[in-house]
């Protein structure tokens, strides 16, 4: 292993050279991915996580969070209430991360979904904390120099944001809405099965992956073509398969990331939609979860999930010519274990940014650019 991960770093640094006396920015081939070096982080409070990465550029790479959760114990053993931390959102540019102000959410929140569609144009959600204990969702757009507050639409509950080309859409409990002209337009009611994977291509163009219910775990796949939901076949071998993330490339191409903790240990899972049915993809050895998929700047496909040979190596898997392949990866240092959770690849030079959990210490941030 320590050989090949040589003689990648010794290729992909004449290729870096060659581009570079070309004056063209570096490819995002897989051979020059995957040499992830630890970004330290700014000043958290105790007891912090990192759920998201995004970037649209060397210099609008994002994380967020939240930081400082306080679990105050009860009487009895397993008992007592949790106070929220405050929400966490760092954008890394010029070589530093950069803070700035949440309009109507100063602390008691977590940002749970970063979107940068542009350097400048970067969208935020995450459940508010009140103190009762309820919450409500947030959603903030950036200003340049602080995140405004955007109204959601009305009775809105719960939120799922994604902000790209498209557009921006935003998933309620009930339905999906686009943002157009400063206001919220609606597309579609949701279908009535239990979400935990989704994506909007096109007002004709949504899908709906999960279970049938959330006490059924038998795998479904909703797809609106503009006029209604459609239910679509999932020949999943996999027993017990769950979906983590997806994307769709066009109306007969796309893919889809999970986990099955139905076996031991548990198995990755890639599907594919071919436009007749979602099947599963032969996934290369190694892994046991795959948890992210993202474009990559190649017009491939990046996954990543955990290592189960390599458990200090973030699992990263990439797609091109028609396969999936794995790609070596560098450990955490005076780590032994990494749970990879997010993955964003930067415009311009294919850079890959992930983050996750270690089993010593806070988050870690990973860049391989």
């Amino acid at each position: 292993m320590i050989s090949r991960k040589a003689s990648l770093a010794a290729a992909a640094a004449a290729v870096l050279a060659a581009g570079l006396a070309a004056g063209l920015a570096a490819p995002a081939s897989a051979a020059g991915r995957g040499d992830f070096k630890p970004v330290q982080l700014p000043f958290f409070w105790p007891n912090n996580s990192l759920y998201d990465v995004a970037a649209a550029g060397p210099d609008s790479v994002w994380i967020a969070g939240n930081q400082g959760e306080i679990l105050v114990p009860g009487p009895v053993p397993g008992t007592g209430r949790t106070i929220p931390g405050n929400p966490v959102v760092r954008r890394w540019k010029n070589g530093g991360w950069v803070e700035y102000d949440l309009q109507g959410l100063p602390s008691h929140g977590t940002i749970t979904d970063v979107d940068a569609v542009a350097p400048e144009d970067v969208w935020i959600t995450g459940p508010r904390f009140a103190d009762d204990g309820s919450t409500t969702p947030y959603l903030a757009h950036f200003t340049g120099s602080s995140f405004a507050q955007v109204a959601l639409p009305a009775g809105a509950g719960a939120a799922t944001l994604q902000a790209d080309a498209s557009g921006v859409w935003v998933s309620t409990a009930t339905d999906v809405y686009r943002r157009s002209g400063g206001t919220w337009t609606h597309v579609a009611a949701l279908p009535d099965v239990y979400r935990t994977a989704s994506y909007v291509r096109a007002d004709d163009d949504i899908w709906v992956l999960g279970t049938a219910s959330e006490g059924d775990g038998t795998p479904v796949a909703r797809h609106w073509d503009g006029r209604s939901w459609h239910s679509v076949p999932v020949n999943a071998t996999v027993p017990g398969t769950g979906f983590t993330d997806m994307v769709a490339l066009s109306p007969t191409d796309a893919w889809a990331t999970g986990i099955s903790y139905a076996t031991s240990p548990s198995t990755p899972v890639l599907m594919h939609w071919d436009g007749t049915s979602w099947t599963d993809a032969a996934v290369p050895a190694g892994l046991n979860a795959l948890t992210k998929i993202a474009k990559g700047e190649d017009g491939g496909l990046w996954a990543v999930g955990h290592s189960l040979d390599e458990p200090a190596e973030p699992g990263l898997l990439h797609y091109g010519g028609g396969a999936w392949s794995r790609v070596p990866t560098t450990a955490v240092p005076n780590r032994s274990n990494i749970y990879a959770t997010s993955l964003a690849v930067v415009p311009g030079t294919g850079a890959l940014w992930t983050l996750g959990s270690v089993n010593i210490g806070g988050p870690v941030v990973l860049s391989d650019g």
